[in-house]
């Protein structure tokens, strides 16, 4: 049997058809799902997101955690709509140094929310949302999106993409880098794993592909893209992830109270000093930071779908056991 028709039978379970008739409740703010073990939550938000769509955000209580729980997404579903949101950084914020792969992913995250017809699933953790973000105000401000058909100037975009910090190479092999030959343009952007190739046909833009830096071969035809600066060492990271997010999304959280704790308890650890990309002080390092209090204020004004622990305090919830 095939993993999505799994998903298919899972799906028409009595039990699930009920989440689903009440989140078609406005007044169902706060659900409790018990009875969930091993891939079992992944299997709900997949069974959701395919009967009803919308945008989704998935908070586990760690990286590695967070890891499983995205790969099972992917498996369940097959859709690209699924994302993983990490931490800018490579082992923690407090040693200061950036991890270049995760900053596309986060940035990939944070352009695919200028869409708001995208659905979409986030899968991530404390660490990540312990950090701060642009603004979509400012991501808009520093993105130029580019789409099969415009009327658009190659030269145009190469004097953009010189004011937004790229490096003219003769081949491009790193975000942050585009190539001009003839007609041909391409471009390694902040927003994607893989750089784009844009075809013109005189002042009209032709084809999009992206390609793999390797085999230069094509990789996916695709109908517009963002082009997007590297933004994470930038000072005007002042939001969090879910202030970006659309009113409507459903949040799902293995234990929020954990999370809360655990940005917490990042805001009050010294940064570890080591060399020139370490913080100087503590100060320093909590303006890339928010803290617990401000990540449970924003996550309490979304529908929220607890997997995992009951949800602490007074606060009234809906039962429901698959």
């Amino acid at each position: 049997m095939e993993v999505q028709e799994l998903l298919k039978i899972y799906a028409a379970h009595p039990q699930v058809a009920a989440l689903d008739s009440l989140l078609n409740n406005d007044s169902s703010r706060n659900i409790f799902l018990k009875g969930l073990n091993g891939s079992g939550a992944a299997m709900t938000i997949a069974s959701l997101f395919i009967k009803r769509r919308g945008s989704y955000v998935c908070i586990l209580n760690d990286q590695e955690e967070a890891g499983y729980f995205y790969h099972d997404l992917v498996q369940l579903t097959g859709d690209d709509s699924i994302f993983f949101f990490p931490s800018a950084y490579r082992r923690s914020i407090k040693y200061g140094h950036i991890d270049p792969a995760n900053e596309i992913l986060r940035t990939e995250v944070l352009s695919t929310l200028q869409d708001p017809d995208k659905s979409f699933v986030i899968v991530t953790y404390p660490d990540a949302l312990a950090e701060k973000v642009i603004s979509q105000e400012v991501l808009k401000e520093n993105t130029l999106k580019i789409s099969v058909g415009e009327k658009l100037d190659n030269m145009f975009v190469s004097d953009v993409l010189d004011e937004y910090g790229f490096e003219q190479v003769d081949y491009v092999y790193e975000p942050g880098q585009y190539a001009l030959r003839g007609s041909i343009l391409d471009v390694f952007s902040f927003s994607y794993e893989f750089p784009y190739r844009i075809d013109f046909f005189g002042n009209e833009v032709e084809t999009i592909r992206s390609f793999d830096v390797e085999t230069q071969l094509s990789k996916e035809k695709l109908d517009s893209i963002y082009i997007v600066p590297e933004m994470t060492k930038s000072n005007r990271s002042n939001s969090s992830l879910l202030d970006s997010l659309p009113k409507n999304t459903l949040i799902g959280a293995r234990d929020l109270a954990w999370t809360k704790e655990r940005i917490d308890s990042i805001w009050n650890e010294e940064p570890v000093k080591a060399d020139e990309e370490s913080f100087a002080d503590i100060d320093q390092m909590r303006k890339k930071l928010i803290t617990g209090e401000d990540f449970l204020r924003s996550a309490l004004s979304f529908r929220r779908i607890h997997f995992g622990v009951r949800p602490a305090g007074a606060v009234s919830y809906t039962h429901l056991t698959l």
